[in-house]
């Protein structure tokens, strides 16, 4: 595959936000690649003269507050848009022609300032700006890792998802419509170009197309910022990178490239408060037999003290029994007698011909805050649950973190118990009462309930009791206060329920694995390395060619990316936390949003915009911030990982039940500094080059490399723009069945983590009813 590699500066572009440094450009200017085909003349990057007719813009400005190599990765509380706007767009809908990013400090005013009844930040707006006082943040002091942000109708709600999704990058912020009786969207999402390349990398679209919205009334922005600012000097400060002390893992030069002009903190390192684990989880079973039954009596008897206390255990060769290793409940409650049966050649399954209805049994104490026991026959739930009296208490059901939204019971100072749906980091919801309180009583300072509940939840909203030997995830916490607010103390753990009146086969563990911050978080590692042809993260995962998979497979080989990276979490290690500043920086997002009036088709005239919809895809399919790896540290040396897939594999949004042909009109990358060198997008099936990026970097040409807009390293990923106007190349129309070839190149000359290789852009259906 052969390709020209070319850029445009696409003319004077005068009518911008962020002037001057690395000017504006489009990677497919006439003439870029063998085949260009498309009209000849000059693109404008000027986002007043990019589309026809009259362009306008409003500011919206996001904030966000940090301490020294603290990440702020969060959604901001909804900010309504200027009043005069939502007036104006009251049944009407508005097009977005462009948008442009900064990080500044904004002393002046800001109007329609709001934040979160909890305190969560959020920020203003303004129509057209407010912007008499801004002053950028340079990239070496605060470093953008990815965004999010919509723009909102008022026919559209926010909700919290109970699982993250992908949009590439995970986040729980879900926006839904409410009823309506239009077509045009309810909501709008912006995500191209982020990372550290999202000030001077081109955000506009092609004349008469646009993302399109009906009655914008909100903005919702969720960053992921990484404090890199050292405090002896102001965070406008544009003085070029000035290092402060780091984590550890950075002492072995061969980690990463200290000397590249930002921060290695920019790379998420697993520091000193990350600690890792590896849970075993044997399966249990009551019938059957064991698909992957444990063939040895030690590996037996390890097993065993995952689950409960042994009691007397023994070796036997009984044909009678199942193969394996066979728990059998005693009198006291919480221990068990151990068999290990090495007869192979049993067919005895795991049922007791005479036993008893099914009772589990489970008791834990979780982290040393509280005690739970758990008695569960086929109906009923009796939950015994033991904490401070005085003091407010609390368990959650199948969850890991409040992230994961749980049931949860509440018990007050007082000894009242209530039932709640947890908010992400909030209180959540109240719920209809489904418990009976059978006793609460205290003694010796000690608060004790016990209470019964039916099996099954009322809804989904309720934690479904299992019905079979298991462990259930739990996460705990304890108060200073009678009534529910912050912890002053909490922890994750499991309970495991075991058959009270007959024996149970224990089967071969699952291992899974978790990152735990500080011990006070406990997530799992789920990262699925996929095969050849999609993916080369599972054989040929480091960029070199070698036989090997990435370092990001396995969270034991992890050594950084968003995994040890949340938000309010340090970067720096543990021993190092006197170090860090007190002084806290208070900076925005500020985003700019170009935009025109929609008007509809009419007889004499088409309707003036086409709605753009979303697509993305990740080279390292399902892995999303993998490690780059060298045969040999410190040597010059550039690794490449590669995907195969087809049109419809491309992370299309809003899919519509029929389409024929996808038409694309904005493609770009998304990839790291300061190793990313280059992206290709190419069609398989006619071995043609679709789109062509190469990472664009600060240099003496345009200033300063102190300079903002022009640091020394990564300022701009310049997109593939498509349309039918002067200087821009004919859009590409794929079917769905189109076979897709991507490749990123990258220097890999030291090891680099928490890398990304995206493909993400905008395109129309054929089939699009507007």
């Amino acid at each position: 595959m052969k390709f020209l590699g070319s850029l445009s500066f696409c003319g004077v572009a005068a009518a911008v936000m962020n002037k001057g440094g690395v000017p504006y450009q489009i990677s497919n200017p006439p003439g870029s690649t063998p085949h260009w085909h498309g009209k000849p003349g000059q693109y404008s990057t000027d986002f007043e003269h990019n589309v026809a007719g009259t362009v306008e813009h409003f500011d919206v400005y996001g904030e966000v507050q940090t301490q020294y190599s603290q990440v702020y990765w969060t959604r901001n509380a909804p900010i309504p848009l200027p009043p005069a706007l939502v007036e104006r767009f009251k049944g009407k809908v508005m097009a977005i022609t462009g948008y442009e990013v900064d990080q500044v400090t904004h002393s002046g005013p800001k109007p329609g300032y709001t934040q979160g009844a909890d305190g969560t930040l959020g920020g203003f707006s303004c129509y057209p700006s407010c912007s008499e006082t801004d002053q950028s943040v340079p990239i070496y002091n605060a470093y953008n890792h990815h965004y999010f942000s919509w723009l909102m109708g008022k026919d559209s709600e926010l909700y919290e998802r109970e699982s993250p999704t992908k949009l590439p990058n995970p986040t729980r912020t879900g926006i839904r419509d409410l009823p309506h009786n239009y077509s045009f969207p309810t909501n709008i999402v912006f995500k191209e170009n982020p990372g550290g390349e999202f000030r001077k990398s081109y955000h506009g679209y092609p004349s008469g197309y646009a993302q399109l919205v009906a009655n914008p009334n909100q903005w919702v922005v969720e960053p992921m910022q990484i404090d890199t600012h050292n405090r002896k000097h102001n965070i406008t400060q544009q003085t070029g990178y000035t290092p402060d002390f780091l984590p550890q893992i950075f002492s072995n030069r061969s980690e990463t490239n200290l000397g590249n002009s930002l921060s290695p903190l920019i790379e998420c390192p697993c520091s000193t408060r990350i600690s890792k684990m590896v849970v075993r989880s044997p399966a249990l079973l009551v019938s059957g037999t064991c698909g992957h039954p444990i063939t040895t009596s030690s590996a037996c008897s390890s097993a065993a003290a995952d689950l409960t206390t042994v009691g007397k255990f023994k070796t036997v060769n009984d044909l009678a029994l199942p193969f394996g290793c066979i728990l059998q409940p005693t009198e006291t409650p919480a221990v068990h007698d151990l068999i290990f049966n090495s007869a192979t050649d049993s067919t005895a399954d795991c049922s007791t011909a005479s036993a008893p209805a099914l009772v589990l049994l489970g008791k834990a104490s979780l982290g040393g805050l509280t005690n739970l026991t758990l008695s569960l026959d086929s109906h009923t739930a009796n939950i015994t649950f033991s904490g401070p009296d005085g003091n407010w208490f609390g368990v959650g059901f199948g969850a890991g973190a409040m992230a994961d939204l749980p049931y949860t019971l509440i018990v007050d100072g007082s000894g009242t118990v209530t039932e709640r749906k947890l908010g992400n980091h909030d209180p959540g919801t109240l719920l209809k009462p489904s418990i009976t309180v059978v006793t609460s009583s205290a003694n010796n300072g000690i608060r004790t309930v016990r209470l019964t509940r039916p099996l099954t939840g009322a809804s989904s909203d309720y934690f479904t009791f299992p019905s079979s030997p298991s462990q259930v995830k739990v996460i705990t916490a304890i108060g200073s206060t009678p009534d529910l607010s912050y912890h002053k103390a909490r922890t994750v753990d499991q309970i495991t329920v075991l058959p009270s009146g007959q024996d149970a086969c224990v089967c071969q563990p699952k291992n899974t694995s978790y990152i735990s911050y500080m011990n006070q978080t406990k997530e799992e590692y789920a990262v699925t390395c996929v095969d050849e042809p999609r993916s080369d993260m599972l054989k040929h995962g480091d960029g070199t060619g070698r036989d090997t998979p990435n370092m990001a497979c396995t969270a034991a080989t992890y050594h950084g990316g968003l995994h040890c990276c949340k938000h309010t979490w340090f970067l720096t290690d543990l021993e190092q936390s006197s170090q860090i500043p007190d002084q806290v920086d208070t900076y925005y997002l500020k985003w700019r949003y170009y935009f025109q009036e929609y008007t509809p088709r009419a007889e004499t005239k088409p309707a003036s915009h086409q709605h753009l919809h979303h697509w993305v895809f990740l080279i390292d399919a399902d892995v999303n911030d993998y490690e780059e790896d060298n045969a040999n540290y410190g040597d010059k040396s550039i690794g490449k990982i590669t995907a195969h897939l087809t049109a419809r594999d491309m992370g299309l949004e809003d899919t519509p039940s029929a389409y024929n042909k996808l038409n694309f009109f904005v493609m770009t990358p998304h990839c790291h500094a300061p190793n990313c060198i280059r992206e290709e997008l190419w069609n398989a099936d006619t071995n043609e080059i679709l789109c062509n990026v190469t990472a664009n970097y600060g240099d003496i040409t345009f200033g300063s490399t102190k300079k903002v807009f022009n640091e020394a390293n990564y300022v701009a990923i310049p997109p593939c723009i498509f349309g039918y106007q002067a200087g821009l190349q004919s859009p590409f129309s794929l079917t769905p069945d189109t076979k897709i070839y991507a490749v990123k190149y990258f220097n890999n000359t030291f090891r680099h983590t928490g890398q990304m290789a995206q493909w993400t852009g905008l395109m129309t259906y054929d089939t699009d009813p507007f």
